[in-house]
């Protein structure tokens, strides 16, 4: 018996809208668990840094590239295809192969006897981790209707901070009891066994248009879908707002744990959990909050969707200064708590809009590519500004310069506010052209 057990295109209209619903409350939880996995395989070698460095004689650049640089040019390059593949494809079975990839990558990555082969496992595991995140947005869609798909992609976000927390916390304590090789396999093995789990009790929902009726439409190809986009004024404003937040988000929060232990010097041992008990819960609790919010005012007047999330990432950069400016690390961490709950809160409502201004066929597309404008971007450029910002304001202020840095990424969220606003303009005549306004 699958969750859900039905064959595309062989059901009335009606029927068909009826069977969206059956058991998709337990496809998003199983997706939430996906998703959950992908992020402590993809966070939990920030834990295993220096224990690597160690034992292969890295330098800092080595130990970048496999974190940072070609682990995130994979994991974007890799994207394209494989959302071109979910919009053509059984979703469901994309992701549990994508997942059973990722997960033997991140064993492999533990049983790695030098430099050359631990990247080149660190390269598998980002190819294989991008591709689960545009199918699954893709069935979200499909399981949720426009009117109630910020909640549900808010649900499936609570991945980044209960994923975050669980890689810095369960990472280092495996790391202490095991080594660094064992925890990287215990990390890989939840994978294994929850895609099996997924290709058992999960059949791919059928794919619909917002009347409930089966979309039947062949896949466009690749330029055609770029052109739709480019056509959707509305849509190129959140993706827009969303790179430009990313890069804030990535500025400030890469560096959270460098500052609390150079400026306010929490010690490296506890700094991890302290910093994740200030703002993993203020993270989840924001994205759930909001997103009810905005699908509730968005019943009444629709540009709500892009009237919150303006809002929330504008309250980003008070939140920063509060938090790197404060000279009590408690209050500091407290507003890092603010920051993160503002700078988060809009994921399930920023990606949700972007889903509903595409027609059915584009949707893991659409996200792939936004996986790689942030990916690339945000992940890329963000850490990068704050880190010139600090290098040019170390000589006059000394070791508070990476606070300078975090508050410099972090202006840019009233770029992204602009963006969101501006999306308000177009956003009800692009709605009713991808036929998502219901």
């Amino acid at each position: 018996m699958s969750i859900v057990d039905h064959v595309p295109g062989q059901l009335p209209a009606e029927q068909e809208a009826k069977a969206r619903t059956n058991g998709r409350s337990a496809i998003l939880v199983l997706l939430l668990l996906v998703s959950i996995i992908n992020l402590i395989d993809k966070a939990i070698f920030t834990v295993l840094t220096d224990p690597v460095k160690r034992e292969f004689s890295l330098g800092d650049a080595q130990i970048g590239l496999l974190g940072g640089l070609a682990f995130g040019f994979f994991f974007a390059l890799a994207g394209i295809p494989l959302g071109i593949a979910a919009d053509r494809g059984n979703r469901r079975n994309l992701v549990a192969i994508c997942m059973v990839f990722w997960s033997a990558a991140t064993i492999m990555c533990g049983m790695a006897a030098n430099f050359p082969q631990l990247l080149i496992s660190r390269l598998l595991v980002g190819a294989g981790e991008s591709g689960s995140g545009p199918a699954a947005l893709s069935m979200i869609s499909d399981l949720y209707p426009a009117r109630e798909r910020a909640t549900a992609m808010a649900v499936y976000y609570l991945a980044v901070p209960i994923g975050g927390a669980l890689a810095l916390s369960g990472g280092g304590w495996a790391l202490h009891e095991y080594g660094w090789r064992q925890t990287l396999i215990l990390a890989g093995l939840p994978g294994l066994a929850l895609a099996g789990f997924v290709l058992l009790f999960v059949r791919e929902p059928i794919r619909l248009k917002a009347d409930g009726a089966t979309d039947r439409a062949a896949p466009p190809p690749l330029r055609q879908t770029l052109r739709y986009i480019g056509g959707q004024r509305s849509l190129l404003h959140v993706m827009a707002a969303i790179t430009l937040v990313t890069m804030a988000i990535n500025g400030f929060g890469m560096w959270m744990f460098p500052f609390f232990t150079r400026v306010d010097h929490l010690s490296p041992a506890n700094a991890g959990w302290q910093i994740s008990l200030a703002t993993n819960p203020a993270s989840a609790i924001g994205m759930l909050a909001s997103a009810m919010l905005a699908d509730r005012l968005a019943r009444r007047e629709e540009r709500w969707r892009v009237w919150v999330p303006a809002m929330i990432v504008a309250a980003c950069l008070p939140a920063a200064i509060g938090a790197v400016t404060a000279r009590d690390a408690v209050v500091g961490l407290g507003f890092a708590g603010l920051w993160l709950f503002a700078a988060t809160s809009w994921y399930g409502i920023g990606y949700g809009v972007c889903q509903s201004l595409v027609e059915p066929r584009m949707r893991a597309t659409l996200s792939s590519i936004l996986l790689l404008l942030t990916t690339l971007i945000g992940f890329g450029i963000g850490p990068l500004l704050s880190g010139l910002i600090s290098d040019a304001m170390a000589p006059t202020v000394g070791a508070r310069s990476i606070g300078y840095g975090m508050i410099g990424t972090n202006l840019l969220t009233l770029w992204s506010a602009a963006h969101f606003i501006l999306a308000s303009r177009s956003l009800k005549a692009d709605l009713v052209r991808a036929g998502s306004n219901g």
